[in-house]
């Protein structure tokens, strides 16, 4: 932690906060975060990899036929499509949160794939089993839908998973609150 982490930390702490909302409070202003448009153009820019990935998951879970589970044809296509549209303002909201060190790498033709196989697994963290029929099931739902709302509803959908979070981990996308960019 920097000092200006620490500082606005230990002032909450010498007015009365408790040290857990004094942590909290360092982690939210250690934490860059993105727009809710910059969360949704990432997803979108890689989802591909995070079908894939909980495909891989859901592989014992699902029968072949799944959604999730298709490596190929209209389905995937229709994101991978969309995965190039995005990336550009992806890249963008990749190097909000990572710094301008990282940003300057994501102009390779390799870095889309290879952020998706690096950020998937944040996303899909404690995914289990027996989660994978119901993330079937609103795969399916969403199915209809033009790839940028699907990836604004996956967005949501992490949002509150997040909300609803009990372990203070750090969110599996750092989103602004309303009002802050």
């Amino acid at each position: 932690m920097s000092k200006w982490t620490v500082l606005p930390a230990s002032l909450m702490l010498m007015f009365g906060a408790s040290a857990t909302v004094a942590q909290e409070v360092a982690v939210a202003i250690a934490v860059p975060c993105v727009t809710p448009s910059e969360a949704e153009a990432l997803v979108g820019a890689v989802i591909p990899e995070l079908i894939t990935n909980v495909g891989g998951i859901c592989a014992s879970a699902l029968p072949p036929s799944a959604l999730l589970r298709q490596t190929s044809g209209p389905f995937i296509d229709r994101y991978r499509a969309e995965a190039e549209l995005a990336w550009p303002r992806g890249r963008t909201a990749i190097g909000k949160i990572t710094g301008p060190d990282i940003a300057s790498m994501l102009d390779s033709a390799f870095a889309r794939p290879l952020l998706g196989t690096l950020v998937t697994p944040m996303l899909t963290r404690g995914i289990q089993p027996g989660d994978c029929a119901a993330i079937e099931r609103i795969v399916q739902l969403a199915q209809p839908l033009p790839p940028r709302n699907a990836a604004a509803l996956f967005v949501s959908v992490i949002q509150l998973v997040d909300a609803k979070r009990t372990d203070r981990q750090k969110p599996r996308l750092p989103i602004c609150p309303q009002g802050t960019r």
